[in-house]
């Protein structure tokens, strides 16, 4: 009797202590934690690219950035696609246009496509006009 006594003295003490201590939520993957520095602000690694546009879909656009690695970045509501200074649907990109794209990454580090901007060539220089002295 006395040994079932112990353990249940012991647990007894034990449950206001418990008691005491508040219960934190679950951490959900792939945020941070409250407190932690940073917390609830998203995580701002803002780049350009230049390059040469391949596709787009409704999910992802591709940009070939020089060295030949293809960027391939998530579009959002927030995504704008410029042509001119002017927003256009990103079906007046071809496979070819020259564009500079900015990108940021997510919480989950993938590439979030925030601006794709066509970039007109530019005409070539006229050429100088020299004369030969006489």
């Amino acid at each position: 009797m006395m040994r079932l006594a112990v353990p249940l003295f012991l647990i007894a003490l034990g449950v206001p202590f418990l008691a005491g201590q508040q219960a934190r939520p679950p951490v959900p993957r792939g945020r941070q934690q409250a407190g932690a520095p940073g917390a609830n602000q998203p995580i701002e690694a803002v780049a350009s690219f230049d390059g040469v546009f391949k596709t787009a879909s409704k999910k992802f656009v591709e940009v070939e950035v020089p060295g030949g690695d293809i960027l391939r970045m998530y579009i959002t509501r927030g995504t704008k696609f410029v042509r001119a200074g002017q927003p256009v649907a990103a079906s007046t990109f071809h496979d070819g246009d020259r564009v500079l794209a900015e990108a940021e990454r997510d919480q989950r580090m993938n590439l979030l496509a925030v601006r794709i901007e066509a970039v007109e060539p530019k005409p070539p220089a006229p050429a100088a006009v020299t004369t030969a002295p006489k």
